[in-house]
């Protein structure tokens, strides 16, 4: 007697339901880690895009949990959708403005290293030749920067450099001769304070402070063979304080004299700070 065939079950495969909940769960645990981080636009795109790529998504599926998406910037899950639409046809561009970035980045991060560098050199050389505490040492993204108080190098409303002086301003010298710094450019800076002066010779302090920088470039140039291409003076007056001027200890500070090592072309330095002023 022939065995009747068995009837083929009726709805999906058992193994669908366990499928499903895993999705759905996984799906929740995305939503829920997603809700509490700060969404980064572009590595939200990449990760999409990724997602999309490696997992294959059954057609016809029926989402079994609704949420409302509460991030920075992403308030709808609709939002989602809209993001991955532009990840997917906007991918090539997307990836190179991602490269840029970073090599802006690498730039930057190179700059600031051959800075550190710099700076410890100076710092080294400055204190085994005695003279650190008599000035002080800075750096930043595209200098090194060495301030001389105003007292150590003029008398009072005066341009001429103390005898006592040339000391330190010749170990600076030599340092960026002996350091092979002279290829970088060095700009000199006179500050003052706020008090004002009117003389013959500085009928104020923007000729005071542009005068005592040109005396320190001279000295340079005059004694110690740097060249004019290399040198430039600028006067600020009284109108880049680094301290309020409201009391006489302050006051000395602000009066100075700042060379800087530039380790970037003019160019570079008027471009960073339009980006910057920019963002």
């Amino acid at each position: 007697m022939k065995k009747r065939a068995e009837e083929a079950k009726k709805g999906a495969p058992a193994w669908m339901a366990t499928y499903g909940d895993m999705v759905t769960l996984l799906l929740c645990f995305f939503v829920l880690l997603f809700s509490m981080s700060s969404v980064d636009i572009r590595k939200f795109k990449e990760a999409i895009a990724s997602f999309n790529d490696q997992i294959d998504i059954m057609p016809g599926g029926i989402a079994l949990v609704e949420a409302d998406l509460i991030t920075n910037g992403v308030n709808q899950l609709s939002d989602i959708q809209i993001i991955v639409e532009n990840s997917l046809s906007q991918g090539s561009e997307g990836t190179t403005q991602s490269e840029e970035e970073l090599t802006d980045d690498q730039k930057k991060a190179i700059a600031l290293d051959e800075a550190r560098e710099v700076y410890e050199q100076v710092n080294e050389y400055l204190t085994d030749k005695g003279v650190r505490e008599e000035v002080d040492i800075s750096y930043a993204l595209n200098f090194v920067k060495i301030t001389i108080p105003g007292e150590a190098l003029f008398d009072s409303g005066q341009a001429v450099i103390k005898p006592e002086a040339l000391n330190v301003i010749s170990i600076l010298g030599e340092m960026i001769k002996g350091q092979r710094f002279e290829t970088y450019n060095i700009q000199i800076e006179g500050h003052t304070d706020n008090v004002p002066i009117r003389t013959a010779f500085f009928p104020s302090n923007w000729e005071l402070s542009a005068s005592r920088a040109i005396a320190v470039g001279k000295y340079l140039i005059d004694n110690m063979g740097f060249s004019e291409e290399k040198i430039a003076c600028t006067g600020y007056g009284e109108y880049r304080p680094i301290v309020s001027n409201d009391s006489n200890v302050n006051r000395a500070k602000n009066r100075r004299v700042e060379m800087k090592i530039v380790l970037q072309s003019e160019e570079v330095q008027v471009e960073e700070y339009n980006t910057i002023n920019a963002e």
